[in-house]
């Protein structure tokens, strides 16, 4: 089993060469897909403005109150539905969900979250609608068919919560014993010195992570995949966008972090 995350970068710039290759794994694969770009093009057409909160470590993430849930939740039902057209068209018979369709991702609502404001000053401010994932049916994500997820989780009460796509990746990995996990963004690994590390250990990753050459996404990438690879997953950080990008990942391009 393997899990491919494809990245909301890859989403917007160019998905065709992934959704290429996925036909060859469609027995074996569970797809977790991203979008944080359309879902921030949808708001500003709406006539909103996407807001960000900054975490002590420097972890970011997207604010999301009523109004941004309705558009983020907007955003990735169109992302997932034409991903699942595309695989359609390859002879794929994909089935796309969120999830909330058969309680799929359970979450709690985060009713508060500690973030340093634009003077450095720590507070706690309304967790608004973002979910820390607690459940996942793995029977229910294990092909056939082959499953398309996009970040949306449900809570006990019945909410629709935006949820980590790579945390989201990274659970999903766990709970259907997956032995890798592949996250596919628009650059071709973890650049140290400006070359592409190609191998780290779980250790390794996790002092990484304090590198001032690791920034944003990336630093929660290394942190997750630190925590996987120590459960025995294999997490591969490569490009979506290059030629047949699963194969080369499993054939080793990209930053591949081990046990």
């Amino acid at each position: 089993m393997i899990v491919v995350k494809i990245g909301g970068s890859v989403v917007c710039k160019d998905p065709t060469k992934t959704i290429q290759n996925l036909p060859k794994y469609a027995d074996r694969a569970v797809v977790v897909h991203g979008g944080g770009c359309m879902v921030n093009d949808l708001m500003r057409r709406l006539g909103l403005e996407p807001k960000y909160l900054t975490h002590p470590g420097g972890l970011v993430s997207r604010y999301t109150d009523w109004e941004t849930l309705k558009t983020f939740v907007m955003a990735m039902n169109w992302i997932n539905k034409q991903i699942v057209a595309s695989l359609h068209a390859l002879g794929v018979p994909a089935l796309g969900l969120t999830g909330a369709d058969l309680g799929v991702v359970k979450a709690k609502r985060k009713e508060k979250v500690l973030i340093v404001d634009e003077r450095g000053r720590q507070r706690v401010v309304d967790g608004g609608y973002v979910g820390r994932i607690t459940q996942i049916d793995a029977d229910k994500l294990l092909p056939p068919p082959l499953k398309l997820l996009a970040p949306i989780a449900v809570s006990e009460k019945g909410e629709l919560l935006n949820v980590d796509g790579d945390q989201l990746a990274f659970d999903v990995a766990k709970a259907v014993k997956a032995q890798k996990l592949l996250l596919l963004s628009d650059v071709e690994g973890l650049y140290i010195g400006g070359k592409v590390v190609p191998h780290l250990t779980a250790p390794e990753a996790e002092k990484l992570v304090q590198s001032e050459e690791v920034r944003g996404g990336m630093k929660r990438k290394l942190l997750m995949a630190a925590e996987a690879a120590k459960t025995g997953i294999e997490v591969i950080i490569a490009s979506g966008l290059s030629d047949s990008p699963i194969d080369t990942a499993l054939n080793g391009a990209g930053t591949h972090i081990t046990p």
